[in-house]
């Protein structure tokens, strides 16, 4: 009997502490530790993948707490409220310690994460370039004299080189990571297809089939797009969840559209869309939006309150999906033309007073 009971206790304890390990598995806790801010500053946790505020607290005795999960590691902005300073790092669901001062809030301490010793050892090798770029940067944007303004510019493109090989060496050196596949995903669109191919091959299979090797790869199969390339077909659901193909609209003009609820130009460029949808919807031109968002609630509300009739679909993947991929969407807004042959004629990043017409003209000579 005694062994009995004493094989029981064992296995509920190896019970108990399965159940409760795996728990502890499955949350973070972030424990700050900050002088240099006021009592009751409140400080906010942002997820840079989806750009939602995850949490906020207020910073009590010099001490802030955060606790939650995380599906996946993905990389948290800390920053207090009403001032400009911020700290980037990764959160993966471990007991993670943060120590530092207001004066030196982008050289924070971080303990406790594997993830993030990889992470601030490749950013060290570049810290003192990225700092003189932006003290350029703040020069070039102040400089009134366009030719004084042209040199500090040439000196921040040197400065990116310079940088980028930085950052490639750190991919070469570097064990194979989360962390080196991230930087790889951020290089995408300044590297040859064999270059990119040549560093993707360095990495294992579980890490290209992260959704950074996932956009990677899509890059890889996808012919650079340009005037006179066949426009891939991609899909996505529409607001009322219908499955939605380019394809479908085979022989019609089409303005395919990139953009997302919060980006600032792209709210402008809808009503750039809107007057060309009233104005050649008749005629039979098709806009299809795709939306880079991640939010299925913000997606809705804006596009009634930027009131999107049109065609407005989207993955819900953000700046992970495989269909921007396909049309290697970096930055946004960015518009492809499409003629009744399925071709590529007018290629449009970004948003000017000067976008709508171009379009309007070109646009009739297609549906003519």
């Amino acid at each position: 009997m005694r062994i009995i009971k004493t094989s029981t206790t064992l296995l509920l304890c190896l019970i108990f502490l399965k159940i409760f390990g795996q728990e502890n598995q499955n949350k973070y806790s972030i424990n700050v530790s900050l002088t240099g801010f006021k009592n009751n500053t409140k400080f906010y946790l942002v997820n840079l993948d989806s750009t939602k505020n995850i949490d906020s607290t207020y910073l009590n005795q010099g001490k802030l707490v955060f606790n939650g999960s995380v599906s996946e590691p993905v990389t948290f902005r800390l920053y207090p409220e009403n001032d400009d300073v911020y700290f980037n790092l990764w959160i993966e669901n471990k007991k993670i310690t943060v120590k530092g001062d207001r004066n030196n809030f982008s050289d924070l301490q971080v303990k406790g994460s594997p993830l993030n010793k990889i992470y601030f050892s490749v950013l060290k090798k570049h810290a003192h370039l990225d700092k003189l770029r932006d003290s350029l940067t703040d020069q070039a944007i102040k400089e009134t004299d366009n030719a004084k303004s042209r040199i500090i510019w040439k000196e921040i493109n040197k400065i990116d080189d310079e940088t980028l090989k930085i950052r490639l060496e750190s991919i070469s050196s570097f064990k194979p990571s989360l962390i080196t596949i991230n930087e790889l995903y951020f290089l995408r669109n300044d590297l040859t297809t064999d270059s990119l191919k040549m560093f993707f091959d360095m990495f294992p299979q579980k890490l290209k089939k992260t959704k950074y090797g996932e956009v990677i790869n899509q890059y890889l199969i996808t012919n650079d797009l340009k005037v006179g390339s066949f426009a891939p077909d991609i899909s996505g659901l529409s607001l009322d969840n219908n499955k939605v193909n380019l394809s479908d609209y085979k022989g019609k003009v089409i303005l395919l559209d990139f953009w997302a609820s919060w980006c600032g130009p792209c709210r402008y460029s809808n009503k750039s869309l809107a007057n060309l949808y009233q104005k050649f919807k008749d005629e039979g031109l098709i806009i299809l939006s795709f939306s880079i968002d991640t939010d299925n609630n913000n997606w809705k509300s804006i596009s009634m309150e930027d009131n999107i009739t049109w065609t407005n679909i989207s993955d819900l993947k953000g700046l992970y999906s495989k269909q921007a991929a396909a049309y290697k969407i970096r930055s946004i807004p960015k518009s492809f033309l499409i003629d009744k042959n399925g071709k590529i004629v007018e290629i449009l990043t970004g948003f000017s007073q000067n976008t709508e017409r171009l379009l309007e003209n070109n646009i009739t000579e297609l549906l003519k």
